[in-house]
């Protein structure tokens, strides 16, 4: 087991939110989603919506989840990916400067999503609003 599923399930034994999504610098939007780093991850049928890329890490925002990727190792940096279920979002918060903070289900706690200086996080506001009322149309946002 590793040491993310062991602090997960002891903060959830524990009734306590476990930060899920800590920091993650996730760039600036690309126009072609399918440039993403994440986009092979897709599962058949889902469609890649929004994508984001940075120095320190990428998101790929999809019909059906979130892929957060993070850049870890200091020799040889690798892509550290992170997923979670579009419905396991339950609220979320925009900051007007750079920062989107995601309330996840149960005590998965929050997802906090960095972006880049100049983003307009309000670009995120259509996906996020399907999120919330449980739709999960399949088209351009």
């Amino acid at each position: 087991m590793s040491l993310v599923t062991s602090v997960a399930m002891a903060a959830a034994m524990a009734g306590e939110p476990y930060q899920f999504i800590s920091d993650a610098m996730v760039g600036d939007i690309v126009a072609d989603p399918s440039q993403s780093q994440l986009f092979g991850l897709l599962l058949p049928n889902e469609v890649a919506i929004l994508a984001t890329k940075g120095d320190e890490g990428c998101a790929l925002f999809t019909s059906s989840r979130l892929l957060v990727g993070l850049q870890v190792g200091i020799l040889s940096k690798r892509l550290s990916v992170k997923s979670l279920r579009r419905d396991g979002i339950i609220a979320y918060s925009i900051d007007p400067d750079t920062l989107v903070a995601l309330e996840l289900i149960g005590n998965f706690g929050k997802a906090m999503l960095f972006f880049d200086k100049g983003f307009n996080p309000m670009r995120l506001s259509e996906w996020l609003g399907q999120t919330l009322a449980g739709s999960r149309d399949q088209g351009d946002t």
